[in-house]
C-alpha cells in the first residue's frame, strides 16, 4: 500500500551514515562533554527540523496480520472508548511488543505509527510542540492512526534516566488513568532544557513529576528502585527494536500498514506535519 520514498532501505542508511550533520534530529554519532550524543542539523537558519527530513523504509519481520507473532489486533488492550491512551498486550505483525509501551489511538486504526524518542533531544521538543498537536487532531483522533511510544536514549546517561522513568510512569498509571501518561509526557518536553546540562537527573525528574496530577512520584521513585531491571529491559527492548528497524537518531517514525508486505515509510527528525500528511495521503491513494 505505501510507496518508498528511496530506492532501498540500504541507499537509506548509507546517507545517513555519512551525512549526520544533515540530519534534523539527535544522534548518537556526535559525542557529547558526558560521553552521550550531540544534535545535529541542516545548514539552515531557522532552528531545529527546519531542513527536509531523511525519509526512507523500514524493515517488516513479518507479513501482514496473520503473523504468528502477532495477536489480533486490538483484542488484548485495556481501552476505554473514552481514553485516548490506553494498555495493550498485542505484539504487533510490525514485532513491537506492545506491553510497555503506551499507545494512543483506535486499535482498529489502518495505519501503525511508531515513534522513537529521546526526552532530552530538542528536536523530539519540537517534534511535540509544533507538529504532535496537528497530528493527534487530524489523524489519531478520527482513527486514522495509532500511535505507539517507544524509547531511544541516545542523548546522554540522564537521558537513560528519563527513559526509564517514563516506564515507571507507565507502569503505575496504565491500568487506571492510562491518560496521565500523556500529560506527563507533554509535561517532561515542556521542561526541557539544554542536552546534558543535569535537568534530567533523577531528583529533577521526580519534582517535575510530582507536578502532574494523576502521577504519583513517590510510585514511581519506588518503581525505579523496586522494578530497575524490569524497566530497564523494557527500553532496551525498545532500543533493539529501532535498532532492528534502522532507525538512528530521535525523532524517528514509521509508519506500518498491518495487512501491506510493503517496507514501511521512516520520517527522521522534526519535521512539519505535512510531510507526515503527504505519507498517510499516499497510503490512502
Amino acid at each position: 500500500m505505501f510507496d518508498s520514498e528511496t530506492s532501498s532501505r540500504r541507499a537509506f542508511l548509507g546517507v545517513a551514515a555519512g551525512s549526520v550533520a544533515g540530519l534534523a534530529g539527535c544522534t548518537s554519532a556526535l559525542q557529547g562533554s558526558d560521553g552521550g550524543a550531540t544534535t545535529s542539523e541542516s545548514g539552515t537558519t531557522g532552528g531545529p527540523g527546519t531542513s527536509a527530513a531523511s525519509t526512507a523504509t523500514g524493515t517488516k519481520t513479518s507479513s501482514g496480520t496473520d503473523s504468528a507473532t502477532s495477536s489480533t489486533r486490538g483484542s488484548s488492550d485495556s481501552r476505554d472508548p473514552e481514553t485516548l491512551v490506553y494498555a495493550s498486550d498485542e505484539t504487533t505483525s510490525y514485532g513491537v511488543d506492545l506491553a510497555g509501551n503506551p499507545v494512543m489511538g483506535s486499535p482498529d486504526a489502518p495505519v501503525d505509527l511508531y515513534y522513537w524518542s529521546d526526552y532530552q533531544c530538542p528536536f523530539c521538543k519540537k517534534f511535540e510542540q509544533d507538529t504532535f498537536p496537528k497530528l493527534l487532531e487530524k489523524q489519531i483522533r478520527p482513527g486514522n492512526v495509532r500511535l505507539v511510544i517507544l524509547e531511544y536514549p541516545n542523548i546522554g546517561k540522564t537521558s537513560e534516566t528519563a527513559a526509564r522513568m517514563s516506564k515507571c510512569v507507565w507502569r503505575q498509571v496504565r491500568e487506571d488513568a492510562p491518560m496521565a501518561f500523556k500529560r506527563w509526557h507533554a509535561t517532561m518536553f515542556d521542561a526541557q532544557k539544554k542536552p546534558n546540562s543535569g535537568w534530567a537527573k533523577t531528583q529533577n525528574l521526580l519534582d517535575i513529576t510530582a507536578s502532574v496530577n494523576g502521577v504519583d512520584a513517590s510510585a514511581v521513585e519506588s518503581c525505579l528502585k523496586n522494578d530497575a531491571q524490569a524497566v530497564k529491559a523494557s527500553v532496551d527492548e525498545d532500543e533493539r527494536a529501532g535498532d532492528s528497524k534502522g532507525v538512528q537518531a530521535t525523532p524517528t517514525f514509521i509508519f506500518d500498514d498491518p495487512t501491506s508486505n510493503d517496507l514501511a515509510p521512516m520520517i527522521e527528525g522534526a519535521q512539519p506535519y505535512p510531510r507526515f500528511e503527504a505519507v498517510l495521503q499516499r497510503a490512502k491513494s
